[in-house]
């Protein structure tokens, strides 16, 4: 499967999308910034009809193997055409013949309609209450949702299978295993009595700047659902700010300002931010951890996996284990 998804080439990304499309293509092929999938884009050939002026561009996603099941990818796919006929911004796959997901040598693969928009950098008042707003239209429709196939965002769930993960990695130096694993395990105990009892709902579960783009005239939009999970909703919304809820009482104010003008936010959950944090921490570590045997990891991650970086993980992590007031868990 490695190799195939490395031979990925462009005679077969032509051959495989024109016939999902039913059309012919340009020899347009820009590849699109993404790591974890390849993503290109792709422009139709136009039609001697359009006077040879047509210039319909599509996004075409690969989805890397071994990451996601081909009934996750569907669950995410039909959540977007859920939000999308309830006219919530954001940008749903393409059906053909009643498909969404397609398959070239076992990749998966989606086709999207190219929508342009500016990134966003900063948030002003009038941004992070309109991006509140968008999380609850979107809370409202997942919290609707009473099962799913996605991963449960919670340290006992989440963050254990990531420490599986690296266990069983030799990514981890070996004068390092020991400390990380049982920071890990002490983390997981200390954070885990926050969720208990918590209400979870189906997230984007990747909520940040780098997810939303700025289209003219019909405001934010949210991009990249790969990450859905079900979890608290505050996962949707800590990585928006700017630093630490604590530090950030301003934005986070707008914030829930605009969210609960579409549905109700429980503020405790807040304490929730340390936590989420560190789960975060761990799930990129076990990530990176995968994607080590990539014959070109290195040169994206040239840190990674280096003595200063285990020695920086650690102690970002410890921090939060031993220091109550970082980890804020019960008394």
């Amino acid at each position: 499967m490695t190799n195939l998804w490395q031979d990925l080439n462009h005679d077969r990304i032509f051959k495989s999308v024109e016939e999902t499309l039913g059309a012919k293509l340009s020899n347009l092929c820009l590849k699109r910034n993404s790591y974890i999938n390849r993503v290109y884009e792709l422009e139709k050939l136009a039609l001697p009809a359009s006077g040879g002026t047509s210039r319909e561009r599509v996004i075409v996603k690969f989805y890397r193997p071994g990451r996601w099941l081909k009934e996750m990818i569907l669950e995410e796919h039909q959540f977007l055409r859920e939000l999308h006929a309830k006219e919530i911004p954001v940008i749903p796959p393409l059906a053909f013949n009643e498909k969404t997901l397609f398959s070239l040598n076992n990749i998966h693969y989606a086709v999207f309609p190219k929508k342009g928009g500016r990134a966003l950098d900063e948030f002003d008042q009038a941004g992070f209450e309109e991006l509140g707003r968008l999380l609850a239209r979107i809370h409202l429709v997942s919290e609707t949702h009473k099962t799913s196939g996605r991963i449960l965002w919670k340290p006992s769930v989440a963050t254990k299978h990531h420490l599986e993960v690296l266990k069983k990695t030799e990514w981890v130096l070996p004068d390092f295993r020991k400390t990380l694993q049982v920071t890990i395990e002490r983390f997981i105990e200390k954070s885990e009595a926050l969720f208990n009892g918590h209400p979870m709902i189906l997230l984007h579960g990747d909520c940040h700047k780098g997810n939303l783009i700025h289209r003219p005239g019909e405001g934010i939009f949210i991009v990249d659902f790969d990450d859905l999970c079900v979890g608290p909703a505050i996962q949707d919304l800590w990585m928006l700010l700017p630093g630490s809820p604590a530090d950030c009482e301003n934005e986070l104010n707008w914030l829930l300002k605009g969210y609960e003008t579409f549905r109700s936010f429980d503020r405790s959950s807040i304490r929730f931010a340390p936590a989420l944090r560190g789960m975060r921490i761990i799930h990129f570590v076990a990530w990176l951890a995968i994607q080590s045997k990539d014959p070109d990891f290195s040169n994206h991650f040239p840190e990674a996996g280096t003595p200063r970086y285990w020695n920086e993980v650690i102690k970002d992590l410890q921090e939060m284990v031993y220091d109550k007031r970082e980890i804020n868990y019960p008394l």
